[in-house]
């Protein structure tokens, strides 16, 4: 005599069954960093700049300083490189406040003249974030202190030439951010620096530094 499965079992089982097939073929996504939800994020960023200031108003008081002493013409102060780092806390995946620190050391000989650049840069920046699949574009702008330290020292003639400032700064922010599932994000971006000196000891020393950077940058999460 063979064993038969009771009716009302069976029906049960398919009863329980039937509503979870559908999840049986579900995978499991990764979302992209850009489309995640609000929720707070702190992440440390680096940041490579090439930075191409105006120095026209340094080097007209470099000018000034070697007609008074009778000193060689020397070589402008030109573009320079600059790296910046700090960390950027993101209370929401569209708005983010950073907090900035950097600096360029820079030395260049020619002709008559070697000119030595030192710079550190501290500030902050207010970032406003547009999410897409996998990039984001954000602009922003902030506030920051500059101190400027320039030397220029002259090889046909003795004599070294100082120029230095501390320098108040405003600037504008505009990148194009590219997410790794990891949550690391890749991005380029562009700059415009516009700094002027805080009470000068002089009024030759009383000038601006302004101009456009733009570099690589890249960002790692410290909490998500």
């Amino acid at each position: 005599m063979k064993a038969t499965f009771p009716a009302s079992i069976l029906f049960l089982i398919t009863m329980i069954l039937i509503p979870l097939s559908p999840l049986w073929g579900q995978q499991k996504t990764v979302m992209p960093q850009s489309q995640k939800s609000s929720a707070p994020t702190v992440s440390f960023f680096v940041e490579g700049n090439y930075f191409g200031p105006k120095f026209a108003e340094v080097n007209a008081v470099y000018s000034t300083i070697e007609n008074n002493l009778s000193l060689p013409a020397g070589t402008d102060f030109k573009n320079y490189y600059f790296v910046l780092a700090g960390v950027r806390f993101s209370p929401s995946n569209t708005q983010a406040i950073q907090g900035e620190f950097g600096g360029s050391v820079l030395k260049t000989v020619k002709d008559n003249s070697t000119n030595f650049l030192q710079e550190y840069y501290g500030g902050g920046s207010y970032i406003l974030s547009f999410p897409l699949p996998m990039i984001s574009v954000y602009a922003g702008g902030g506030l920051g202190c500059v101190w400027l330290n320039t030397q220029r020292t002259y090889s046909t003639r003795l004599g070294v030439a100082e120029v230095n400032a501390q320098l108040a700064q405003m600037h504008g922010i505009v990148g194009l951010e590219f997410f790794n599932p990891s949550g690391v994000s890749f991005a380029l971006e562009g700059r415009y620096n516009y700094a002027t000196t805080i009470s000068p000891r002089r009024a030759d020393l009383d000038f601006t530094l302004k101009g456009i950077a733009g570099g690589i940058r890249i960002g790692v999460p410290i909490i998500l």
